[in-house]
């Protein structure tokens, strides 16, 4: 009996499944989730600019470029990725610099966007589809004005599909 009531659901349900293959529902995209993934490198992760005379060298360039790069899977998935300083520059002495003097160039400029960093805000970096890495080139708007002192903040990168 048992063994009936088994072959008759098997039977029920193989139909179920047949008929929603012929009807043109796609079951693999919603039935079984997919495992879509995105991964952010960065390198180096922290930089620094070099004291200098902002009469000789209004414009500081960062000790070296920070080298990003985006990966996807299913390879050609679309992303963004946003950038966002925390808060302003801060010395161990509680000395600010606001963070909008750090600006930044992309060498591949699209889809990465050349900025200029703002406290607490998330500013789009860059918007495109697979695989793509670029090296961001950041500058410092040197001034009279600025305390001499080492200054910090935490930068964020964020990485989502879409």
């Amino acid at each position: 009996m048992k063994a009936n009531r088994l072959t008759r659901c098997l039977s029920v349900c193989g139909l179920i499944l047949f008929f929603l293959a012929l009807s043109g529902i796609d079951l693999s995209s919603r039935a079984i989730p997919q495992h879509w993934t995105i991964s952010l490198s960065i390198f180096p992760t922290a930089i620094t600019f070099p004291s200098a005379d902002p009469d000789l060298v209004p414009v500081i360039a960062a000790n070296t470029p920070v080298q990003i790069q985006v990966t996807t899977w299913p390879p050609n998935r679309p992303w963004q990725l946003t950038i966002r300083a925390e808060g302003n520059l801060v010395s161990s002495s509680g000395q600010v610099i606001p963070i909008n003097t750090i600006s930044w160039r992309a060498t591949s400029n699209p889809p990465f966007r050349d900025g200029v960093l703002a406290a607490g805000q998330s500013l789009v970096l860059a918007e495109s589809r697979g695989d793509r890495s670029s090296d961001l080139n950041f500058s410092f708007q040197n001034s009279w004005n600025y305390v001499a002192g080492n200054y910090s903040q935490v930068i964020t990168f964020t990485a989502s599909l879409l």
